[in-house]
């Protein structure tokens, strides 16, 4: 606590600064109004119009007759659809793995059940005599 004026105050060891102001720059910004028609312009920043996503950015053109874009689309739908098939061969072989390993499980389980069964009715006929 901090004494003002008579009066305590919590401190705290935040920082109050936020960076809006840094934030809004990155953002882009509403610009001040406009003295032509009075309304306010958006504005994109340099970032954004430079290459600032990284995921998606103009490449060179290539040979775009639509025999060569035929070919690339053709090239990459045999790789897409070779990973998938691998890909699902996979979870076959996986599911196949799975479904051997629960019928020796229920097997195991129905052995135990039966040894189990069995040593109760013999007890009970032990008993009985």
């Amino acid at each position: 606590m901090d004494c003002a004026n008579g009066k305590t105050k919590e401190i705290s060891r935040r920082c109050n600064y936020c960076g809006a102001e840094i934030e809004s720059e990155r953002m882009g910004g509403v610009t001040e109004e406009s003295s032509s028609d009075g309304t306010n312009k958006i504005s994109v920043s340099r970032e954004d119009r430079h290459g600032g996503n990284p995921d998606w950015k103009l490449v060179p053109v290539r040979d775009t007759t639509a025999g060569k874009i035929l070919e690339r689309l053709e090239a990459l739908e045999k790789r897409h659809l070779e990973y998938v098939h691998s890909h699902q061969a996979r979870l076959k072989a996986r599911l196949g793995e799975s479904e051997q390993s629960e019928n020796e499980f229920k097997e195991e389980c129905n052995q135990i059940k039966s040894d189990i069964y069995h040593l109760v009715t013999q007890s009970k006929s032990v008993d009985i005599q």
